[in-house]
């Protein structure tokens, strides 16, 4: 194992952690160029790169290991919650991927148990990589016709060279029967030779002809080998041929002299070859992990994931749904195959097609979508989509993937005046501060507890502690989801709120008319801020670390405050 960090301590920790487990023999190097010489000369089971260094990032060196052919198990670790990381960690090759913080060392004990489990696994694909190459370059490329035909003379298997020679699509040939192709003159000679093979001589030698392609029929030599079940039957026979036009004969009087040919052999004409399909493994185990509902197609539009936590919302099994094309996945939503924000991620900017989609606004890489009223198992529900693209290592989009938010519609105002839900947001880069001017510099630095969130009604505002983004709960915030959260651009919670729940989880509320002013102050170096200040001595602060939960909540003051708000 490789560990490649710059900081010495961590080096050190991560060290005696690791050397402490059977099996493990670390190497520790502090800058990626270091480790890129260390792989010239040898090889590790697993690599663990820091992302931050400062000659070469961590996903820098993970596109050169993958680029060089290096099949290692790749774990990315770093101490920013950037959504680009995770992203460039999941399309360029990274197996792990580990987020520094109060969860590392549970986290840590995961990676272990990963690493245990899958470096083995890793191991036997290599040596069956190693295998394929080797039986490709002597089964598949061999010059002679190679095949596996049943007892009734179906084929089960041919090589390359049977390709060209029958000039058919593998699979056309695939079940069609070979006997049919012996001339019927030479054909009970041949059964008769195959009838003779035992288990003591399962093997025989024939020169008979066969119809290739075109119709032409051609003398070969065919050698025959039997299998046999336990009862001494034949269960499939593995055949070979050469045409022998080309064979040399040594020793004959006045030297080699070839055998006529009984007629040239055609020419192989070039067998159009499928794109390899993507193995999609490694992203659907990923979805399939996450608690949000997750669902992913591929560029041809057929669902390649559809994740547990989908299932329970939409009730409908990933089984009959996976493997599925034209617009399908739209069906459990909008009860017809429709288009949903997940298809504006492989159409060209301006396509025409796009205005039959619903409304999105795209920032960098991710697609948000606006709220939509639709209606899942039959009840009516709000549902907001988050969209991401997914490059394969060479930067090509191969896959689309699209996180799927619900919530419950609320209740239009009547004409008595009864209070109306405007919006609002929350997010685990909202804060209070605690008491004090400790917890003033701790709001302002960023390093407070967060998940709070900022909502507002016709008349009053609420500050709440969402139970969800709780990250003084004993389990903490859920690595997998907030890392989807981070993926897709928004460490944030827009589903709309009953007034009833705002209620039950605020720790402050405000009337409209007893607002004397809001300040709003944007986050750059520090941690900006929403400032409400009640008459003339009365305060109450939020913090707000990320751009784009500030902004949700700039727009959220503007409808509920315009004359109050003030921007620095």
């Amino acid at each position: 194992m490789l560990i490649v960090d710059d900081d010495p301590a961590v080096l050190d920790s991560f060290r005696d952690i690791l050397m402490h487990e059977p099996g493990f023999d670390v190497t520790t190097l502090r800058t990626g160029a270091e480790a890129l010489a260390s792989l010239d000369t040898q090889y590790f089971d697993v690599i663990m790169a820091d992302y931050a260094m400062p000659d070469i990032d961590g996903i820098a060196l993970l596109r050169e290991v993958r680029a060089r052919g290096c099949r290692s198990l790749f774990v990315v670790v770093t101490g920013k919650r950037l959504a680009h990381i995770a992203m460039d960690a999941l399309n360029n090759g990274a197996d792990y991927y580990i987020q520094k913080g109060l969860e590392t060392a549970k986290e840590f004990s995961n990676v272990i148990g990963f690493i245990k489990k899958r470096v083995p696994q890793k191991n036997a694909e290599q040596e069956l990589i190693a295998w394929e190459r080797f039986y490709h370059s002597v089964v598949e490329h061999a010059p002679d016709l190679i095949c596996r035909i049943q007892p009734d003379g179906s084929f089960t298997y041919v090589n390359e060279t049977c390709v060209h020679f029958f000039r058919k699509e593998y699979n056309d040939i695939i079940g069609q029967k070979f006997f049919s192709l012996i001339p019927d003159t030479e054909r009970s000679g041949v059964l008769r030779e195959l009838q003779s093979l035992s288990t003591v001589k399962p093997d025989v030698l024939l020169e008979h002809q066969v119809t290739a392609g075109g119709n032409t029929s051609l003398l070969l030599q065919w050698n025959y080998h039997g299998f046999f079940s336990p009862h001494g039957t034949v269960t499939e026979y593995q055949v070979s041929a050469r045409n022998p036009s080309g064979l040399i004969r040594i020793g004959e009087m006045g030297g080699m002299k070839p055998i006529p040919a009984p007629a040239p052999a055609p020419v192989p004409e070039p067998v159009t070859q499928k794109a390899e399909p993507y193995d999609w493994k490694g992203l659907v185990d990923t979805i399939q992990s996450l608690e949000t509902p997750v669902f992913a197609i591929d560029k041809t539009g057929t669902v390649i994931a559809w994740n547990n936590a989908l299932e329970q919302l939409t009730g409908v099994a990933a089984s009959s749904i996976v493997g599925k094309g034209n617009q399908q996945y739209a069906i459990p939503f909008y009860g017809k195959p429709a288009p949903m924000l997940i298809d504006h991620i492989f159409m060209a900017p301006g396509s025409p097609t796009a205005t039959h989609l619903p409304g999105i606004k795209k920032v960098g890489d991710t697609y948000i979508g606006e709220m939509e009223h639709v209606t899942i198992r039959g009840k009516p529900m709000l549902l907001w989509g988050k969209g991401s693209p997914v490059y394969d290592g060479k930067g090509t989009l191969i896959a689309a993937i699209e996180v799927i938010t619900v919530g419950e519609p609320q209740q239009e105002t009547d004409a008595t005046g009864m209070e109306q839900y405007l919006g609002g947001i929350s997010s685990i880069t909202i804060k209070i501060s605690g008491e004090g001017m400790g917890g003033v510099i701790a709001g302002a630095i960023g390093s407070s507890t967060g998940g709070y969130g900022v909502y507002a009604t016709d008349h009053r505002l609420f500050i709440i502690r969402n139970p969800d983004l709780d990250t003084e709960k004993a389990q903490g915030v859920q690595f997998g989801t907030f890392i989807m959260d981070e993926l897709f651009g928004m460490t944030v919670d827009s589903r709309p709120k009953s007034i009833k729940e705002l209620e039950a989880h605020k720790i402050f509320v405000a009337d409209k008319k007893d607002i004397t002013g809001v300040t709003m102050k944007r986050p750059v170096l520090l941690s900006g801020y929403l400032n409400v200040t009640l008459g003339k001595d009365e305060n109450f602060r939020v913090y707000v670390d990320h751009k784009k939960a500030f902004t949700h909540i700039e727009q959220l003051m503007q409808s509920f405050c315009p004359d109050k708000i003030r921007v620095e």
